[in-house]
């Protein structure tokens, strides 16, 4: 949401292009080239969001059986889908509101949202979640490979069950491939996000023995594990800059990587960073956090219209902020805490059903068992 808020604004319209040719203050280039910038690293937070997603959905599997299939692909996709649709919707809606124009000088990323086609037939495309939204909620890019990834989840618990003396060296094979594939690929760059998520479900499977190591760790060493792993998330805009033909730069995703799995681990072993996640206030956004996404792009991008785009950063960042959070929290009231009940309750009548179906498909007491039926 802050790097959406920050390239809202005219002056850092450049840094998002990759173009910059004014003159930078020390500020600014402390902002851009250390890793300060984790503080507005949207793709680099999308990098982190896909490790964390695949350790959570993979970890009901990797300490049970899970949910059967015919009950979390329904409710993950109601889950998904839904408010994902409303968001359009409601994004549809704030261009009604809000006239939305080409700006003269104005950031290259607001005024894609001028130039791009934002009427109901983008809802009804972007309702597929794979491409079509136009110029309405662009964020959604990065939910298109978590549907792929609930989509092919079994292939991935399947990868990461089998030899499990093999995880680091899967873990090595994934590395490689996002490194590899955007200098050597031809083919959709974009592919390696959807890689990303291994490593969260390796982290799932390897759960205990991250625990103990985390436990061997002393308190004051996480924070170099912090700082190390901030570093290597945002170690593209240090090591390259704006050079978009440096290999460091092109194969970022491979390096961030790494961090992400450092940030996730962190907040698994690390008992301070669990009382931080744990406190109310970070545990309410958390509730919130998926409504937050859906919508505050359009927020964003309606405040900016409004004002040109020239609120100075120090009174569009908190502005901003607030507005989202306030429209995340009636979004999650009205639109996805209503559709998690639905799906939950979508996953109670399939469950009910299937056990009348066994149930009744079950021998009774008198019939004779074939040979072999109670092995099978």
């Amino acid at each position: 949401m802050v790097f959406h808020i920050v390239i809202s604004d005219a002056s850092a319209g450049r840094v998002y292009k990759l173009d910059h040719n004014a003159p930078m203050s020390t500020w600014a280039y402390a902002l851009n080239y250390t890793p300060l910038r984790v503080a507005w690293a949207g793709s680099e937070a999308v990098v982190v969001f896909y490790v964390l997603s695949g350790f959570v959905l993979a970890l009901p599997f990797a300490r049970s059986r899970g949910p059967s299939w015919r009950v979390f692909y329904p409710r993950r996709l109601i889950r998904l889908y839904v408010p994902a649709i409303a968001s359009l919707i409601f994004a549809w809606i704030t261009t009604l509101i809000v006239h939305r124009r080409i700006i003269s000088g104005g950031s290259p990323w607001l005024n894609h949202h001028a130039s791009e086609p934002t009427g109901p037939m983008q809802i009804l495309l972007g309702s597929s979640l794979m491409a079509g939204w136009g110029g309405l909620n662009t964020s959604l890019w990065s939910l298109r490979w978590e549907v792929m990834f609930s989509l092919l989840l079994p292939i991935f618990l399947i990868l990461a069950a089998w030899c499990s003396r093999w995880d680091l060296g899967k873990a090595v094979v994934v590395l490689l491939f996002c490194a590899a594939w955007p200098l050597v690929g031809w083919f959709y760059p974009d592919l390696v996000y959807i890689s990303v998520f291994s490593l969260g479900v390796l982290m799932a499977y390897n759960l205990d023995a991250l625990s103990n190591a985390a436990s061997r760790i002393p308190p004051f060493a996480w924070g170099i594990v912090v700082t190390a792993s901030i570093v290597l998330l945002t170690n593209s805009w240090i090591v390259a800059g704006v050079d978009l033909n440096n290999p460091a730069r092109r194969a970022w995703i491979a390096i961030a990587s790494i961090g992400a799995a450092g940030l996730v681990w962190v907040a698994i072993g690390c008992r301070a960073a669990r009382r931080l996640l744990s406190h109310r206030s970070i545990a309410w956004l958390g509730g919130i956090s998926f409504s937050l996404y859906l919508t505050q792009e359009p927020v964003v991008v309606g405040l900016a219209f409004v004002s040109g785009g020239r609120i100075p950063l120090w009174l569009e960042v908190p502005l901003a902020f607030v507005a989202a959070v306030l429209v995340g929290w009636i979004f999650y009231r009205l639109v996805e805490r209503p559709s998690h009940r639905f799906a939950r309750a979508w996953g109670s009548k399939r469950r009910s059903a299937a056990a009348g179906l066994q149930q009744s498909s079950a021998p009774s007491r008198t019939a004779v068992p074939m040979p072999g039926s109670e092995a099978t």
